[in-house]
């Protein structure tokens, strides 16, 4: 396999544990704020989902070549910026939100044995995760009315935490054997991020007050 693709793989791993840090943190928050205990339960599935994630991810890098030692992270990296509105729209409503056509995109190209299981897996995950951002935003709205003008404020620089997949630093193309194993071009990346931000992300947004309708 290409350097590349152990690379991407690595990546992920590190990527998948961190989100299950920051779902705990998440869910601590969210104990704290009472959300109603089907959220909080849903959260706490979504820590074991990522580390899941992490694992079988890490499965695949194996397969492909990758270093038996475990992926390098820093304790850093498991910090969550606050405040909790915050965390919970960057990580779930934002993030979750494009991984799900990012990882339907990357599957429709996976022929790799394992790393299509785990893509699968990931995809179907996502979509929950998807669905848990959205409710918990909606019942934390309901509990304070009041956070959304904070929000509103503060989501153009929460959306630009993600506008690296809008504009991509020049790469290769993926060739077949990298894409078959998973890997999406950067500028597949950029066409799933403006049109998912057009048809889902922003009309969400604009529903609840935190964006512009013009």
């Amino acid at each position: 396999m290409t350097p590349r693709v152990r690379e991407e793989w690595a990546r992920r791993v590190a990527a998948e544990y961190r989100s299950a840090g920051v779902t705990a943190q998440v869910l601590t928050w969210a104990i704290q704020a009472g959300l109603p205990p089907d959220l909080l339960h849903l959260a706490t599935r979504i820590v074991t989902d990522e580390l899941d994630h992490a694992r079988l991810s890490h499965e695949v890098l194996l397969a492909m070549g990758g270093e038996a030692e475990p992926v390098p992270l820093d304790a850093a990296d498991l910090e969550v910026a606050g405040p909790f509105p915050h965390a919970l729209v960057r990580a779930f409503c934002l993030g979750e939100t494009f991984a799900v056509p990012f990882f339907a995109a990357m599957l429709r190209g996976t022929t790799h044995p394992g790393a299509r299981a785990v893509v699968e897996r990931v995809l179907r995950d996502e979509a929950t995760h998807r669905a848990f951002g959205w409710e918990a935003l909606d019942a934390l709205l309901t509990l304070d009315p009041a956070l959304v003008a904070p929000l509103r404020a503060a989501m153009p620089a929460l959306v630009h935490d993600l506008r690296g997949y809008a504009d991509p630093p020049p790469a290769p193309p993926v060739s077949p054997e990298e894409r078959a194993c998973g890997l999406l071009d950067h500028v597949d990346y950029a066409a799933i991020y403006a049109t998912t931000w057009e048809e889902d992300v922003r009309p969400r947004l604009v529903a609840r007050g935190l964006w512009s309708a013009g």
